[in-house]
């Protein structure tokens, strides 16, 4: 029979959750013979979208150009998340499964909307405007079979999307409604490759920092779905045949304090605004949580460039602004293959998270329903804090495998080799050491 991946990324798991997990019976069968990478590092920003194109691509931010999880803007609001594949500047591992004959599945992966190497496509979307359910996902490329999972799965549907307080709920929450499609599409259509999104634990250190006394609560619920999923494989007949890739994008730190990075700017003079809009601006931050993306209204102008480098210094030098470096694009690039439109980034002293408000004043109260202004948060640079983790069974691996260190731009190149493809624009590499002989 054909070997099946199934790629699970648990948003903000961090190594010392699996040391917890491997207590829990669901979890401690279906990677009872496993492999292991020690610490996975992530990308620059440490933030959901970047790193889970990261991950399917094998290019860093710059390369495949989702530089941060939402469209630049001035106004205040909802994020305005990068939906599309079309977005995407590189291949993604979906086309190389496309090129070894493998049917695909992706439910709620980040910008994988319309992509047309899906099969079984569920696009990630969060619905807060009460958007019509079918009509919203058809948009983004579900077609009628795939719907038909949908739907037999509505009774997981949130009725209460994003709920208040610090407690995660099944009701609030996306991430059964998640399983429950992939517990289908298992049964019923057995895709070669289906990678999947759960932001349970993302959500649960946003609002109770990231060893907060629910995070126990939050991994038995994970072993609960694991046991979910390998009750359909089994009942598919495809639980040996099933390399199983349980991976995240970033972990978390805790943060004291919420500083307005545009209300910096305005008092710099490059943000003009009233208390209900942004006038003009030649300068505007994007918030990434724990680090500050710097947009100029006009990047040719020198002068502009040169008067925004010489406050955000200043400000830096201070050392009470909530920021500690100030990377020009030059720099991110070269040291993360993190480039695009933006002038420069804001990297965090450790203790803050930014917002883009622009008001006074320059401090922002805590915000549990905005994963930059909780309790804690990402963003920050990739070394930093608690780490992503990879961790995988099946018959591609080798029993037992272990590395310290890895990438998470590694992660597409392994899939695709298992498929036995290449992906000639990644720059991560193949993880060998964790492969069987042969592979």
């Amino acid at each position: 029979m054909k070997e099946k991946i199934i790629v699970l990324s648990m948003d903000a798991m961090v190594g010392e959750d699996i040391e917890y997990l491997k207590t829990k019976p669901n979890f401690a069968r279906l990677f009872e013979k496993r492999v292991q990478v020690g610490k996975m590092c992530t990308v620059y920003p440490s933030i959901t979208y970047p790193a889970h194109v990261s991950m399917m691509t094998g290019c860093r931010p710059g390369k495949h150009g989702i530089i941060t999880n939402g469209k630049f803007k001035t106004t205040l609001g909802k994020v305005d998340w990068h939906l599309y594949n079309h977005e995407l500047l590189v291949e993604d591992v979906f086309a190389a499964a496309k090129r070894a004959g493998c049917t695909t599945a992706s439910v709620y992966w980040p910008v994988t909307g319309c992509n047309p190497n899906v099969d079984y496509l569920i696009n990630e979307f969060f619905f807060y405007d009460n958007e019509p359910i079918e009509e919203t996902f058809a948009a983004m490329g579900t077609n009628e079979a795939t719907m038909e999972i949908v739907r037999e799965n509505m009774g997981r549907w949130p009725t209460e999307p994003g709920g208040s307080g610090n407690r995660l709920y099944l009701h609030n929450s996306f991430d059964s409604f998640i399983v429950g499609c992939m517990c289908s599409l298992i049964r019923k259509h057995q895709p070669d490759l289906l990678l999947a999104h759960n932001c349970w634990f993302d959500a649960l250190r946003h609002r109770n920092g990231v060893f907060g006394e629910l995070v126990h609560e939050g991994l038995d619920q994970m072993d609960l779905w694991l046991g979910e999923l390998i009750e359909a494989l089994e009942d598919a007949g495809i639980y040996e045949q099933t390399n199983f890739l349980l991976v995240s994008d970033h972990g978390q730190r805790d943060f004291v304090r919420r500083i307005k990075v545009n209300t910096l700017l305005r008092r710099g003079g490059f943000v003009d605004a009233n208390q209900d809009e942004v006038l003009d601006w030649r300068a505007y931050g994007q918030s990434n949580g724990m680090s500050a993306t710097i947009f100029l209204k006009d990047p040719d102008d020198k002068e502009l460039w040169q008067q925004v480098y010489d406050y955000l210094q200043g400000l830096a030098a201070d050392g009470v602004w909530g920021f500690n470096k100030v990377y020009t694009e030059a720099e991110a690039r070269e040291r993360y293959g993190m480039y695009g439109d933006f002038a420069f980034m804001l990297e965090s002293d450790g203790y803050t998270s930014f917002a883009e408000s622009w008001r006074e004043p320059v401090i922002h109260p805590v915000d549990l329903t905005d994963y930059r202004l909780g309790k804690a948060t990402h963003g920050y640079e990739p070394e930093k804090g608690a780490q992503p983790v990879f961790v995988a069974r099946g018959p591609a691996f080798r029993d037992g495998a272990y590395i310290e260190n890895a990438r998470v731009i590694d992660e597409a190149p392994t899939v695709a080799r298992i498929l036995g493809q290449t992906m000639p624009q990644a720059e991560g590499r193949v993880l060998e050491e964790l492969l069987a002989e042969g592979r």
